[in-house]
């Protein structure tokens, strides 16, 4: 394989045929493949778990309640000293106008005090100085139809807070849903650009010729292109979903691997051109050196992307896939058109440096030689330092607070944050997400029912940090007699079929708590125990709602972690042995690979918690930076190792491994500047989650890059040597 890929750099005809080629599948995936923007989608149970609770519970909702259902937002009105005749008639002129013909097609249902009176207790706060209007609106969330209606809703809340001089918020789902997607949209091409910008700064300083900045940026771009273009195939064809946050992590995962082989290929190609008196004979040879190590490099990031696919969280399963696709295009590129691009430019590569000083700068010793010696005379010393720091680093770990509350993460003038803590001033915080507990019977006919749905009513009602449950006989969270008006409020609660009906069940805290959250299994349990032990026969309950969605989210990350991550691991592991034809080095590179992991995942949580001050850590990061770190750790350590066995092969180990270090040192040095910058990117977008997942895996890169590549590794292959390649053998000096 080595050898074809080498052949394509080997002669100017094979080199322009090649690059040729990249173009012509350039044109074809343009020419065939939609735009990526045309099959994102926002469907929330797309990226949930598969046959989860919470998303059975969407499904049904959405059967058995089509009709002025839609997503709710929540206009959020709070006076500091309750409201008066002028506010209370403000605020009854934006009612009027979202329930008259100038309203927006969308708005389907709106409830307020004003038309129904009956549902103070829920509406207004028991303080009375906050009030919500609730506005259900129909349609898709990245329509921009639907973004309008929420804009129109904003515009005319805040026109009353303007008038009268009250704040104003508007929250709930659709509020936050929007948000969400307008953030994405619009950090797209602010993550490219800036990516773009910092590889080409860090490149330039490296190389101080704009060829050699200018065309890896291009073939990159190319790259991204193509795989965007074949994502969108994939997400048109086979079913697979794609959102903004995957277009996001793949401009920045391609940028950074895609930048990180062509400094491979040019470190090595710099050198061989000492060694050849025809370029092409020189590229040639830096193919048959680096190829092996790009593909198992490339090959670890691809297994660990594809293995999500058996996740239970729909947004692993969805995004690793699309991920694993980017990074096999990118080490297609890597390994035929960036050589040959870069070969066929000849001397002009270098433009303004000179080839020989290029070639005096790869061979010419310096601080990466030192540290090499260190490492190699003095092992233990080293692997006993770096391992005490990364063990140290790692022990936050176990103090870290997980965060399930997303709406945290958001930027603080984020409407839907605005109108969530004016919510908090007056209402239980559950109110702004209530968990739903759907009640279907098979007879069709839930009235038949009624006594196990308030069976179940009172059961959670009597649990602690439950503020209210609201339903068929309890509009307003209390029973009420059958004939009372309130009664006939409660007809909302039941679907139009008379087949199922709803239980609304408000929490005292925050509902995205881990407190809360194991509310939910409670609930669970307690409705089984109900039905088990009663003769309910033909009636299924169903509890949904975004707590329960998180609950249900963070058992599948439980899972995942506890199940995949040892198979991505295993995975990992059976590639080091493969490309390193051993057994004892990819144990201590399976072992570096861990404790790096550990060491970012701690002290990330620790400047998180201690110095930035966040709330919590996004409890998904975790898992995502375990795979990214797993993935993108075996790269360096790949590419050091095999120039260890090569040196040592040729001077023995002290001398090989210091020789090794030496050479590697630089590129693998400006690889790990350049991967980590990419990341950085994602620490400037305005939401804490995707900072926290920037942050982390960039600062696991530079551990990566300064420590275990450079001093954690190589000591334990000087501590353990001749035995580093057993059972194989290994001649050396």
């Amino acid at each position: 394989m080595k050898n074809f890929i080498a052949n394509l750099s080997s002669r100017p005809r094979n080199a322009l045929f090649t690059l040729i080629g990249w173009f012509v599948l350039f044109g074809i995936v343009a020419t065939v493949a939609p735009p990526l923007s045309e099959v994102t989608t926002n469907q929330q149970e797309e990226f949930l778990p598969v046959g989860a609770e919470s998303v059975r519970a969407i499904n049904l909702e959405r059967e058995k309640y089509p009709v002025g259902g839609g997503i709710p937002a929540i206009a959020v009105f709070h006076s500091h000293d309750g409201f008066d005749d002028k506010e209370l008639e403000a605020i009854k002129s934006f009612v009027d106008f979202l329930e008259s013909d100038e309203k927006p097609e969308m708005i389907s249902g709106v409830l307020s005090i004003f038309r129904y009176p009956k549902f103070a207790a829920s509406l207004i706060s028991p303080d009375g100085d906050t009030m919500t209007v609730l506005i259900n609106v129909n349609g898709e969330p990245s329509n921009d139809d639907f973004q309008e209606t929420i804009d129109t809703i904003i515009e005319k809340a805040h026109d009353v807070g303007a008038f009268v001089e009250i704040d104003v918020g508007v929250t709930g789902p659709a509020s936050i849903i929007t948000d969400a997607i307008r953030v994405f949209k619009s950090i797209d091409f602010q993550v490219t650009t800036v990516t773009v910008i910092i590889v080409l700064l860090i490149l330039f300083i490296i190389y101080r010729s704009p060829g050699l900045a200018l065309v890896p940026l291009l073939l990159v771009g190319t790259s991204l292109l193509i795989a965007q273009g074949l994502a969108a195939l994939v997400a048109d064809n086979f079913g697979l979903p794609v959102n903004q946050q995957v277009t996001s992590i793949m401009s920045v995962l391609l940028f950074g691997a895609g930048t990180d082989y062509v400094l491979f290929i040019i470190s090595r190609y710099r050198e061989e051109l000492n060694n050849h008196a025809n370029r092409f004979g020189a590229m040639a040879e830096t193919m048959r050196r680096v190829a092996p190590s790009i593909m198992g490099s490339a090959g670890t990031t691809i297994i660990a992307m594809l293995l999500l696919i058996f996740s239970l969280s729909g947004s692993f399963k969805t995004m690793g896939p699309m991920l694993a696709l980017a990074i096999g295009v990118v080490l297609l590129a890597g390994l035929t058109v960036m050589p040959t691009t870069i070969v066929l430019m000849g001397k002009w590569a270098f433009w303004p440096v000179s080839v020989e000083s290029n070639i005096k700068r790869a061979t010419t010793a310096g601080i990466w030689h030192s540290v090499g010696r260190i490492v190699s005379t003095k092992p233990k010393i080293v692997f006993v330092t770096t391992t005490v720091i990364l063990i140290s680093a790692a022990i936050p770990i176990f103090y870290m607070v997980p965060s399930f509350n997303f709406l945290d993460g958001y930027p603080d003038d984020a409407e839907s944050k605005v109108g969530y803590k004016l919510m908090q001033k007056g209402f239980p915080a559950g109110e702004l997400s209530p968990t739903m507990v759907f009640i279907t019977t098979e007879s069709g006919n839930i009235v038949d029912q009624l006594d196990v749905v308030e069976q179940i009513a009172t059961t959670i009602e009597s649990m602690d940090g439950v503020s209210r449950v609201s339903g068929r006989n309890r509009p307003n969270g209390y029973v009420v007699p059958e004939d009372s008006d309130e009664f006939m409020m409660g007809l909302r609660f039941n679907s139009q079929d008379g087949s199922t009906t709803r239980l609304e069940v408000i929490f005292d805290e925050d509902p995205y708590s881990e407190q809360t959250l194991i509310k939910i299994s409670e609930i669970r349990n307690d409705i089984s125990g109900i039905l088990e032990s009663s003769n309910y026969n033909g009636v299924e309950v169903l509890v949904g709602g975004d707590t329960a969605i998180v609950s249900d989210d963070k058992s599948a990350i439980d899972r995942d972690m506890v199940v995949l991550a040892p198979v991505i691991l295993l995975a990992v592991f059976m590639v080091l042995i493969v490309l390193q034809r051993a057994v004892v080095v990819p144990i201590y590179l399976m072992f570096s690979i861990i404790i790096s992991y550990a060491a970012t995942y701690g002290f990330s949580i620790f400047i998180f918690q201690n110095i930035l001050g966040h709330n919590g850590v996004a409890y998904s990061n975790g898992v995502w930076i375990f795979v990214f770190l797993v993935a993108l750790g075996a790269d360096y350590n790949i590419f050091v190792m095999s120039r260890i066995r090569e040196e040592v092969t040729k001077s023995g180990f002290q001398k090989g491994i210091a020789a090794a270090v030496g050479r590697t040192g630089g590129v693998v040095t400006s690889a790990g500047i350049i991967l980590a910058g990419t990341f950085s990117v994602l620490t400037t977008l305005p939401l804490r989650d995707i900072f926290q997942l920037g942050f982390a895996v960039m600062l696991g890169v530079l551990i990566d890059t300064f420590i275990v590549r450079a001093l954690l590794v190589p000591s334990m292959a000087a501590m353990i040597g001749k035995y580093n390649w057993w059972p194989s053998k290994l001649t050396h000096k």
